[in-house]
Parts: structure tokens; sequence; C-alpha cells
């Protein structure tokens, strides 16, 4: 890697490490806030300054951007984290700029912030033994912002989940790395066990009870922060997909197809919208999942986009959740609560952000589910298919939550207007989804060379899994990487 692009790493660890040092130097309250505002919207610039050189590029030198490029041909996965690393820090600067201030802690900057930091350096790292580190580390801050006594149902059922998925992490690298000697069967045992790992950490059916149960009886924001980013898909698109034998990648799909349809179902017949969003969760991860079986480029490059854009908008409509729960307080979706007098920038955003969920034209996520419902269907017709009905069930259940949130009789009490904060910072989520949505080329012509380079990093199938050691990668090819195929 060049000076640039490691200039650019430390450039990514300025921002959070500046809140972290604030905080550890006694600076709280607004101040603290202000600052911590700042600072991500000054990593959210420095992190996608590489991939906007590179997306703006000219036609004929569309990878106009040396750090960029030294990034594509350092990483196994080619440009996934010139994406993933701006999608991060994004997350982090919405769910600053919009939490209200009831619903902060005196921890909550530093917390957030390391947070961020480690879930950017876990996008960036290829080696097992810090994915590890970025996977507990972000798994204790989540339990440690709930620690207070009225969310241990929310923190004991996290403890569960995340330290079993944890173990079989560990416990799997082990195995992949160092299980040779052990037998035959060592080396597909680790890789099962990340895989396992990993879907407990998505949420996957039959791990998916604890993020509904997080989202209801735990803190919006860090469940979103925890849950938008899935860092549990890279582990998996990262060590256990390449090597993992063909009936393993295709159980992985169809159990994440499964998630998919039977999650939205669920969140259609919710009653109470913190159950809702949790559910909507568990169901966007279940297609990105179902994408991750590599016989199908095109599905692939479809879990990509949809691995952005549905987290993106699942993360905003959460906080939108969070932001009328503070006005109103704890939201019933069986009668309507009327509104959109009042907040018709939140309706708006609320609406465009439930359509992008939804794969509606002229959003990204319709990009996505477009090409992961042509590769679902040339691989296997009937999952096809229930990527198709998943997406109608999710977005009756998102509409549903519109309609019971801002629809109805005018609503009798005091007036609170959305805080100007609150609506730019709901704004620029929905202006990315439109965005993007219209003018998609570039991004997915980037994501396919993502694709390309996950395809490449793949062993032959026919021969032994144990002959690739975890960790040992094949970088994208200059052709793949000069041409975008």
């Amino acid at each position: 890697m060049g000076t640039e692009a490691i200039f650019w790493l430390a450039t990514l660890a300025i921002p959070p490490c500046a809140v972290i040092a604030l905080y550890a130097l006694g600076i709280q309250g607004r101040r603290l806030y202000t600052l911590t505002v700042t600072c991500a919207c000054l990593l959210v610039i420095f992190a996608a300054a590489p991939l906007t050189a590179y997306l703006l590029g000219s036609a004929d030198r569309p990878g106009d951007s040396r750090i960029a490029m030294e990034i594509i041909r350092a990483h196994p996965l080619g440009p996934l984290p010139l994406v993933l690393v701006p999608f991060a820090a994004l997350l982090w600067f919405l769910g600053i700029l919009v939490t209200p201030t009831a619903r902060r802690d005196k921890t909550m900057p530093a917390r957030t912030a390391l947070l961020c930091l480690l879930t950017m350096g876990g996008f960036l790292t290829a080696s097992p033994g810090l994915l590890l580190l970025c996977w507990g580390g972000t798994s204790i801050l989540y339990l440690y912002g709930h620690k207070e006594r009225r969310f241990a149902r929310a923190h004991r059922v996290a403890a569960v989940y995340m330290g079993l998925s944890t173990a079989l992490l560990a416990i799997g690298m082990s195995l992949a790395t160092w299980g040779r000697p052990l037998g035959v069967l060592a080396v597909p045992m680790g890789l099962g066990f990340i895989l396992i790992a990993a879907l407990i950490r998505g949420g996957i059916f039959p791990f998916h009870a604890w993020i509904p149960e997080i989202f209801d009886h735990g803190r919006i924001g860090p469940a979103t922060l925890f849950c938008a980013p899935q860092l549990g898909t890279y582990v998996a698109l990262m060590l256990a997909v390449p090597q993992a034998s063909p009936a393993m990648l295709k159980g992985a799909a169809i159990l994440g197809l499964i998630t998919a349809l039977y999650a939205a179902l669920l969140a259609l017949y919710q009653t109470e919208a913190r159950r809702a969003c949790g559910y909507l969760f568990v169901s966007q991860s279940g297609l990105v999942f179902a994408g991750l079986d590599l016989q199908s480029r095109e599905a692939l490059v479809g879990a990509l986009i949809l691995w952005v854009s549905s987290g993106l908008a699942l993360a905003a409509l959460s906080r939108c959740v969070l932001v009328l729960e503070a006005r109103r307080g704890r939201l019933n979706l069986t009668r309507f609560h009327g509104g959109y007098e009042r907040m018709p920038v939140l309706a708006a955003c609320f609406l465009i952000l439930s359509l992008a969920l939804t794969g509606f034209p002229a959003t990204l996520g319709f990009v996505g589910e477009e090409m992961l419902i042509r590769g679902a269907v040339a691989t296997f017709p009937v999952l096809g298919l229930s990527v198709v009905t998943s997406g109608a069930l999710t977005g009756l259940a998102a509409i549903r939550m519109y309609f019971s949130l801002f629809c109805g009789r005018r609503e009798i009490g005091a007036h609170l207007p959305l805080l100007r904060s609150e609506a730019v910072g709901f704004g620029i989520a929905a202006v990315f989804l439109l965005g993007l949505g219209l003018a998609p080329g570039r991004l997915v012509r980037l994501l396919d060379q993502a694709g390309v380079a996950a395809m490449e990093r793949g062993i032959d199938r026919t021969a032994p899994m144990s002959k690739v050691p975890l960790g040992e990668n094949t970088p994208p090819t200059s052709d793949h990487l000069a041409t975008g195929d």
C-alpha cells in the first residue's frame, strides 16, 4: 500500500480519536455534542473523498484517484472498503446528528466514536485476528451502552447471542487456520463455525430472535449503529465464503431467503413500531446473506448494493421512530397518530426511506433488489419468487408504519416541530438514496469489481477445502481493475 493510502487511513482515525480524547479530558454536555457532530462530519468527508474522486473520474479514467487505486490493489475484496468505510462514517454522523437530547447519555459521543472506529477498521482489514478484535470490541461497546438496570433484558439477550457468536468465530478461525493436523474435517468445521457466527450476528433464522428483542427492550440508537453496518456479513464474505463448499453456501442462501420472508411477514403484524423496525432489519439482513452464494455474480452485486441501501434506509427509519418517541412516547401501530401537518419534512423523508427499503424505482434499493431477483431466479426460480414476496411484504409493513405514524386525524397537544439538525440528517439520507438510485451506474460498476474480486478469491470447489489457508487471498487482476468488468 502506498504512502497516500496510509496517510488516508491515519486521517480516518483522527476524528473518532479526537472525540474520545475530548471526553477523557472531561468535556461534556452541549459543547462535547457540538464538537462530536463536527468531527463526525469531517470523518464523512475524509472517508468519502477517495470514493467520490473515483466515481466522478472521467469516462476514460474512472479510477482517477491514487488513494482509491491503492486501496483496490491492496484489499482482497477490491473496492468494497471504499464504499463500506464512508457508509460506517455516515451512520455515525446521522446517529449523532438526529438523536434527541433526552435520549443521549454522557458516554454516547465517545462510545459511538469508538464503535465507528472499530467498524471501519473491520471493513479495512483482511486479518482474522483484527476482525475478531473488531467483532468483540463492537459487541462489548453495545453491551456497555445497556448496562443500566432498565435495559437488563436487552443486555442479557445480546450478551448470550454475542458471546456465543464471538466464541464460535474464535474457534472457527483457529480450526480454519491451524486445524490441518487435526484431520481433513477440521478446516471445513472451522469454516462452518465462522459462517454460523456470521448468521448469529446477522440475525439469520433460526438465530433471529435477539434483534427484535434489543430494539423493543433496549435503546434504538446503539442497536442501529451495531446492526446496520452488518459486520457479520463482511466477516463471512472475507473468511468463510471463498473456501466454503457449494452446499454450505447454498444452505446459507436458503436460510437468508427464509429469514427475509419470515421476518417481513412478522413485521407486517407487529403492534409496536420498535419491534417492527427490528424485524425489518432481520428481513433485509436475510436478503443480503441470500446473495452471498458466489454461483451468481449478479446476485452477489445486488446483495452488496442492498447492504448499503437497506442499512442506511433502516438506520434512518429507526431514528425517525426515536425522534417521534421523544415527542409522543411509545408508538403503537394499531392506531393512527397523525402529525403530518406538523412535521411534513420528517413524513416525506420517512416515505422516501420506506420506498427505498422496498426497492421502489428511482431509489438505490430498486437497483440492488432487481439484481438480486435476477440472480436468484437464474440460480433457482423458487428462491427468486421468495425475494419478490419478501419485497412485497416489506413494502406493506413499511407503508403501514407510515400511515400509522403520520396519517389520521390532527394531533391534539403541544406543537413540537422537527429540529433543524433532525431535518438535515433525514434529508441527507433521503437525498443519498434517491441520488444514487437515479444515477447508479458507476457505483454498480464499482461494486461489480468487488463482486469479481470476491469470486476470484473462491477456491476450486472440486479441490480439498484445506488447500487455501485462512487469510490468504487472491487479489483482483489488473484487467478487472482497469475495465471494471
